[in-house]
């Protein structure tokens, strides 16, 4: 690591960090995002851990998790680096690796350890694989908020931030508890959920122009084989994109949350798109790529209910992330620490 010292000088509490990364090898444009924007150091980390696993380069990737488990300042960056580690010693079902995985799962339940964000994470990782009273205990947690509210106070939050009660009703129903006043939200958030989902799949079979559906609206974004392209030719000249694909999605996902804030009864969906397409649609109206309305005509003019790259935001927590990084909605840009 060689080139990051001149660009950010870290702070007494990130000299661990950075010394340890010293010996990871680490890419060069990895090293250059890292020192830009020291803010979200964890994030970048977990984002190309993320991306090694799936890479298979298992080893690396532990590396990586274990470095930030151990080093970064943030609990909460080292609580999600712990879960993932968690999860991969589990997946080698070797006796040492699974003693490890719950030695680490140990000491993250431990009165007092879990911070609320981390704390639906690891709920949902245990519920997978059927440790319900756990996740329950991790589900209470990453409520703790929405708990200390009556039932009755909770309508005005749209139906995203009282997701985590969802995740607690179905853990309750598994070990058998009967339902709370929150459990009754919760039912309330999960019914609208199946309800919006069927009404999206039912207008997959008519058409109707974008301009004849005030009821929805449709962000469209470049795609991700298209992105660098797109920044390279000046159509992406935003701060979030400067750090890169991930950084984008997540920009656009924090964006779409307040929005849905704002407009809940409002449906959404999230198109992605290449850079020929809106180069030709400006060259034919005479409009200029680059501006965001000439994007948002296109959306009216262009996509239909039956174009096969729209689809509904947010997408479950377990279906695949709508930004096609290969990751579930939960662990990509759905996850609560994106906010």
């Amino acid at each position: 690591m060689t080139d990051h010292a001149s660009a950010s000088v870290p702070t007494a509490d990130e000299t661990s960090l950075w010394a340890a990364l010293e010996t990871l090898d680490l890419p060069h444009r990895l090293l250059k995002e890292l020192a830009a924007d020291p803010d979200h150091t964890g994030e970048l980390l977990m984002d190309f851990a993320g991306d090694l696993y799936r890479a298979k380069q298992v080893g690396r990737a532990r590396r990586v998790w274990e470095t930030v488990r151990d080093h970064h300042p943030d609990p909460q960056d080292r609580q999600y680096a712990s879960i993932e580690l968690a999860k991969l010693l589990r997946e080698d079902q070797e006796a040492k690796d699974v003693a490890e995985a719950e030695r680490i799962t140990d000491e993250l339940l431990r009165p007092g350890a879990l911070e609320e964000e981390p704390a639906q994470l690891l709920g949902e990782d245990l519920q997978e694989i059927g440790r319900w009273q756990e996740a329950l205990h991790c589900y209470n947690i990453s409520s703790r908020r929405l708990l200390t509210k009556a039932p009755e106070e909770l309508e005005d939050l749209d139906d995203l931030s009282l997701s985590p009660l969802v995740s607690r009703l179905l853990a309750r129903m598994n070990t058998g508890l009967a339902r709370d006043g929150h459990d009754e939200v919760a039912l309330g958030v999960a019914q609208r959920q199946v309800e919006g989902l069927q009404e999206f799949s039912d207008e997959q079979d008519e058409y109707a122009p974008q301009e004849n559906r005030p009821d929805q609206e449709v962000e469209a974004l470049y795609s991700r084989e298209a992105f660098d392209h797109a920044r390279d030719q000046g159509l992406l000249t935003g701060e979030s994109a400067q750090h890169g694909a991930d950084a984008y999605y997540r920009a656009a996902e924090r964006e779409l949350r307040k929005q849905a804030q704002e407009s809940p009864e409002t449906r959404r969906s999230v198109v992605l798109h290449g850079v020929q397409e809106i180069v030709e649609f400006a060259e034919r109206f005479h409009l200029d790529p680059a501006d965001s309305d000439t994007i948002s005509t296109w959306v009216t003019l262009e996509v239909t209910e039956h174009d096969p790259r729209l689809g509904p935001w947010p997408p479950g927590r377990n279906e695949a992330c709508w930004c096609a990084s290969d990751r579930k909605y939960k662990k990509c840009c759905g996850s609560p620490s994106n906010r």
